[in-house]
This record gives structure tokens, sequence and C-alpha cells, in this order.
């Protein structure tokens, strides 16, 4: 464990009041250049943008519902996910703690870090600095999520609550590790939110349900409804892969309403996964 997840809870949930009050402060700003850079637009592009604007500005109300949680008392818990990213959980809500812009990740950390530092001793947390005396990014735990690995005649399985993947025969264990694992995660994650949403009111309509990219920006929207309701999460692999999505809504489902979800079989094959895999 690192030095934030053996902190006391005091600390735990100002460093995470700092993380959101500026998240949302950055993610407002980034919903108003989006509707600048909308005027003179052609009417397509426009539109997108400001679309964006309204998903950045309903992804900033949630942050600042956070953080009402946490000024009510709820306590905080600090990740590190698979893909290398720092997320929070307040009241059964999950955040990453990821600036929109990934030039501007470094930055982002360490004003968390100078906010937090001001009403807390962070030398020992700071004290693992590089060797130059460099700032190293925020230090949090451990990523949540470990598949457990299985070896078949036909190939490996990785399975994670209730999902299995179905790799056939290849070579490339490692990045098939790093792919099983980076899908699981996004998968609950994915489940945490949309169960966080619910329970805030918000009516999903699993047949509506999509992702897409957001224009000239990392990250995805995610459409709960007809009605507008999006979540913003970054998901290149249930974004990018033809079919997944609909595939698992069955266990999305059954996870945000707190089951254990129905077993799926997926074949990495179908989603283009062991495209370019050696075969032995």
């Amino acid at each position: 464990m690192q030095y934030l997840q053996r902190a006391s809870a005091t600390e735990q949930v100002d460093f995470a009041s700092d993380a959101l009050a500026r998240l949302a402060e950055i993610y407002l700003a980034e919903a108003d250049l989006a509707r600048a850079e909308a005027r003179g637009k052609s009417e397509a592009e426009a539109a997108r943008l400001r679309g964006w604007a309204a998903a950045v500005d309903q992804y900033a109300d949630q942050l600042l519902l956070l953080l009402d949680d946490l000024q009510e008392g709820f306590p905080a818990g600090l990740f590190l996910d698979a893909a290398g990213a720092t997320s929070l959980e307040v009241a059964g809500g999950r955040v990453m703690l990821v600036h929109p812009r990934p030039d501007q990740q470094g930055t982002f950390e360490q004003e968390v870090l100078a906010s937090f530092c001001g009403r807390h001793d962070c030398l020992p947390m700071t004290a693992a600095g590089d060797a130059d005396g460099s700032a190293r990014p925020i230090p949090l735990g451990a990523a949540r999520v470990s598949p457990r690995w299985t070896f078949t005649n036909a190939g490996p399985v990785c399975d994670y609550q209730g999902i299995e993947v179905h790799f056939g025969a290849t070579r490339e264990l490692a990045a098939l590790r790093d792919l099983c694992t980076q899908l699981m995660q996004e998968l609950q994650d994915l489940a945490v939110e949309l169960d966080w949403q619910q329970r805030h009111g918000v009516a999903v309509n699993w047949a509506a349900v999509d992702i897409v990219a957001t224009p000239g920006r990392p990250g995805h929207v995610v459409h709960l409804n007809l009605a507008g309701d999006v979540v913003l999460a970054t998901l290149p692999l249930l974004a990018g892969s033809e079919g997944l999505l609909a595939d698992v809504i069955p266990w999305l489902r059954a996870r945000a309403a707190g089951d254990e979800g129905p077993a799926l079989r997926l074949d990495a094959a179908v989603y283009g996964w062991m495209a370019g895999a050696d075969s032995p």
C-alpha cells in the first residue's frame, strides 16, 4: 500500500475534496472552450462541440455532487487502475482523476498535491521523488481488478466476475494479459458508474446505451437514455470493439442492479483482438 491509502480518513477526504474541486473547475472550463470553438464552425461540427460541452457540464455537476457527499461525511477511497490512472470512490460513485487533455495531467496532479500539502505534512508522500528532484505523480494504491487465467488445449482463457474471454492459440500472452485486465477494468468501472447514476435517479434505457468518442479529445461519452443523460469515461475497448457493448449489456445491467450477472463467454477473435497475434 502506498501513502494515501495508509493516510487518515481526514487526509483522504481532504485530498479527494481538493482533487474533485480542481477537476470540476477544469471540466467547466473545457465546456466553455468547446462552446467558444463552436462559433464559426460548420453546423455539424458546431453541433458536436455543443453536445460535448453539454456532456462535460453534466459531468462537472456529478463531480460537484461527489464533493457534496464528501462534505456530508462520506469516506473516500483512492485507487490506481490497471491502465495507470488514479480514481476516487465516494458514496458508491467512482470518478477517474484524469485531466481531459493528457499533456496537462502532470500539472493537474501537482496542483492537487500543492493544495493538499498546504494543509498537511506531505514529506512522507514526496520523499520518494526522483533522484533529480522532480515530483512524481500522485501515489495511490494498486489495481482493483485481477482476472484469473486458465490454460486449455484451445488456448488461454481469462475470467473475472462471470465473464470469460477465450483467446485461442497464441504466443502473445503478455499483451493479452494487459488487454484482459483493461477490458475487465472498463466493465467494472462502467458498472459502478451506472449503478451510481441509477441510485441518483437517472433512468438507464439499456436499449439506448451507446459509447461515442469525443470530438478531438480523449475519452468517451456514454449515452444512458434518450433524455440526454450521459457519463464521461475512458473506454477504448468497449468503444472500439464492434458488437462488444451489446454483448455485455446483460452483465452490466445485472451488476448495476447489484446482482452477480449472467455468465458470459466472449471470443477474442470476434472482436478483432487476435489480429496480429502469433500462432504457435
